[in-house]
């Protein structure tokens, strides 16, 4: 197997600043193509909204139509062997939440090292996420779903798509003293409707997404997955704060290129990608959606990588994770 867990040499090699010195034609003049812009999840939810906003962006400083196009699949492996079975000619980008740098050590046999296979080019914005559970459940707080919960094992189910909400809910019945049945999806915007409906009863997931659903009354928001309180919902505790402290998740969101594409080109794909992330209006649309503007250098989110794949691999090994 591979080695998941990424060397030094992997950060080292990032910290050295990226600068475009004299190049070929080619990449002097790059691009002079569209791009595409691979997306591990299905269209709809928050992070295609954010990787669709920011493709919009970087059309316009790059003088190049950037496609999103929509893979999803066996937690991010279609979309990122798709990226890596591309040119190295800087053309096709990955776009992956955070936690999808878990998913070699997820999935037997992936095949994919992240610290060697793929080049960071920076964060580009953050994904809230909460827990809410149908109105159908009685519970008005986690205590009280918890009670129910010991009550009634096996009753409830959750559903769950990306890593973070897998180790949500790894996290969350290991902290309850509890189990619950995990339903996977493809995405949170295939999830949600099975929360509606009833047909799953908890879900792990993007802020943005339960939060319209809970001001129409459709499902109730117990608790949000972070240190401190968002600012949107200042009533609803963070879960440390309902009495499960630890239930938190990665849930930053970046792009990358091959390892094998040319530094010049990445550096002016980096380049280009902080500034649209700089930019106000982008700021704007965000905190419409209840989300959020996190920027990072290539080399901070190596950096981050690094120290994450790390409590991942730990986090793996303590919770027995996989991707079923």
């Amino acid at each position: 197997m591979r080695r998941l867990i990424p060397s030094l040499a992997f950060v080292a090699a990032l910290a050295c600043p990226i600068a475009v010195t004299a190049q070929t034609a080619t990449d002097a003049s790059f691009p002079t193509k569209p791009l595409r812009m691979l997306v591990p999840v299905p269209a709809g939810g928050p992070s295609d909204f954010i990787a669709r906003q920011v493709a919009q962006q970087l059309s316009t400083s790059l003088g190049q139509v950037v496609t999103v196009e929509n893979k999803p699949g066996a937690n991010g492996l279609v979309a990122a062997r798709e990226a890596l079975a591309a040119p190295a000619d800087g053309y096709t980008m990955l776009y992956a939440p955070g936690s999808m740098i878990a998913t070699p050590l997820l999935t037997k046999g992936s095949g994919l090292d992240w610290s060697q296979d793929l080049a960071p080019l920076g964060k580009v914005g953050r994904v809230p996420f909460a827990l809410a559970v149908h109105p159908g459940v009685p519970a008005q707080t986690v205590a009280d779903l918890v009670k129910q919960a010991r009550q009634q094992p096996g009753v409830f189910n959750v559903a769950t798509s990306t890593p973070s909400e897998v180790l949500a809910a790894a996290q969350f019945m290991k902290a309850a003293s509890i189990q619950v049945t995990r339903v996977p999806y493809k995405g949170g915007a295939q999830a949600l409707p099975d929360l509606l409906a009833g047909r799953v009863q908890l879900m792990f997931g993007p802020l943005s997404l339960l939060q319209p659903q809970a001001k129409s009354g459709a499902l109730r928001i117990l608790a949000t997955l972070a240190p401190e309180r968002n600012a949107a919902l200042p009533d609803v505790p963070t879960m440390a704060e309902a009495g499960l402290p630890g239930v938190e998740v990665p849930t930053w969101q970046g792009l990358y290129t091959a390892a094998k594409v040319p530094q010049a080109l990445r550096a002016r794909l980096a380049s280009d990608i902080a500034a649209a992330v700089a930019r106000p209006e982008m700021r704007a649309e965000f905190d419409r959606r209840m989300l959020a503007v996190e920027g990072a250098s290539p080399q901070d989110l190596a950096t981050t990588i690094t120290r994450e794949l790390a409590v991942w691999a730990a986090v793996v090994d303590e919770y027995k994770l996989t991707a079923d």
